[in-house]
């Protein structure tokens, strides 16, 4: 008879202990995109597991490796929970973002730097103005996962001369972003 036999419970702490793992390995590259907390409390999940699993390897008390499955179950709720009221946060943000009319007759020559910032995407702008007329937009950053697209929007202002101009397909949230950006910088040379 085997003493040292692997139990069931072992595999599968580790099992959703390797699985935080990798999900927090490929999070990583979010960093940046989305609000720290949200790692913070990834990493303190993920930690919680790595307990419950080393745990069920000792296997000394049973009525221990319950609370400590109880402690990784409350961890893994609160990163759910940060997850899901950061996306909230996010989608009301974005869902606010509109009017984006400026009278350019109103903005005074100069370049203007402005910037949008809803958690999961970031973008900052300079924008040149000679005559009321947008000479250049400059897209200095834009953090974003899956908006890449919506950077040729700049090129759409220029062309049109105004800001409220159509969101590009498959980006409309970064666009949103974007062109909010370059309102808020149009917005500092109002006189």
């Amino acid at each position: 008879m085997m003493k040292d036999k692997i139990s069931v419970k072992t595999v599968v702490c580790l099992i959703l202990f390797l699985g935080g793992l990798i999900y927090g390995a490929t999070t990583l590259q979010l960093i940046g995109h989305r609000p720290p907390i949200i790692f913070i409390t990834l990493g303190v999940a993920i930690l919680g597991l790595g307990l419950m699993f080393f745990y069920s390897i000792k296997g000394k008390r049973p009525e221990n490796f319950k609370k400590v499955v109880m402690i990784a179950v409350v961890l893994l709720a609160a990163y759910g929970i940060t997850e899901m009221v950061c996306n909230q946060k996010y989608q009301e943000q974005v869902a606010a973002m509109q009017d984006w009319d400026v009278d350019l007759n109103t903005v005074e020559d100069g370049t203007y730097i402005g910037t949008s910032d809803v958690g999961y995407i970031k973008a900052e702008v300079k924008v040149k103005i000679k005559d009321h007329i947008i000479k250049d937009i400059k897209l200095v950053k834009h953090i974003n996962e899956r908006g890449t697209p919506a950077e040729k929007i700049v090129d759409v202002i220029v062309q049109q001369q105004k800001v409220d101009v159509d969101a590009v397909s498959s980006a409309t949230n970064s666009s949103k972003v974007i062109k909010t950006a370059v309102k808020n910088a149009l917005l500092q040379g109002v006189r």
